[in-house]
């Protein structure tokens, strides 16, 4: 059992209650049985996992009001940040979106295990995904899934006008606004608030708010190989 709940503390929209730590004790238990059957996360550590893991899902909402809204997880691996959100804030949708069919049949288990409802799983790539669910959901969210213009191109189309596009960054988050020039204006998003974690005991968390002005133009997304070919990380 977890101990070293305090780590939560100091949040105003991170709230605990006894319901969400038995939920958060069950997750981390599956999380780290069902790892040493196949490669889920490289960290398994309890106090690493609850904070680099749980808390990091969490700490955007400091800076942006979830109710319940429709959201989309891109590439949430083990339901990083998407389950943890839905523990959260059970008036959610949510959505999580992932092509590794190891990490989907991890998923559906976790579901049925904490007892989550309204919470659909796609097993997809995401750029497919996006175009069959245009302007679908009122937030679209990834953490530490891809270069940053990869993936605002692989998500914009699933989100609605108005909606909100969250990328959950480290560091590095300023060098790929630069290094995208001006994509995102191309794809009608806007970068609204970018929240800067300097003391979160893990490094620099950055974390990327951008707004979706009005419809994205056909063109994207591209197929996956040609958004690859012309990443600015790889120009």
């Amino acid at each position: 059992m977890f101990n070293n709940w305090n780590i939560f503390d100091g949040y105003k929209n991170i709230k605990l209650t006894e319901k969400i730590k038995t939920q958060l004790n069950q997750y981390y238990d599956f999380l780290v049985a069902e790892n040493a059957k196949y490669n889920l996360t490289r960290i398994v550590d309890q106090n690493e996992v609850f904070e680099k893991h749980f808390l990091d899902s969490l700490l955007f909402t400091e800076e942006f009001t979830l109710n319940n809204q429709v959201i989309a997880d891109i590439g949430t691996g083990p339901g990083f940040p998407g389950v943890v959100l839905k523990i959260f804030f059970p008036y959610l949708k949510v959505t999580l979106i992932e092509s590794n069919s190891k990490k989907i049949t991890f998923l559906k288990q976790l579901i049925t295990l904490l007892g989550l409802t309204d919470v659909e799983i796609a097993n997809e790539r995401a750029e497919i995904f996006s175009i069959a669910q245009q302007e679908k959901f009122d937030l679209v969210i990834s953490r530490a899934v891809a270069h940053l213009d990869i993936i605002l191109e692989i998500g914009v189309q699933m989100l609605k006008i108005n909606g909100t596009f969250i990328l959950l960054k480290g560091p590095k988050a300023q060098q790929e606004i630069n290094e995208m020039g001006n994509k995102d204006q191309k794809m009608k998003l806007q970068l609204i608030k970018t929240q800067t974690l300097e003391d979160t005991g893990f490094g620099i968390r950055v974390n990327l708010f951008y707004q979706k002005i009005s419809t994205t133009p056909n063109l994207y997304p591209r197929k996956y190989a040609q958004i690859k070919k012309t990443n600015a990380k790889t120009k």
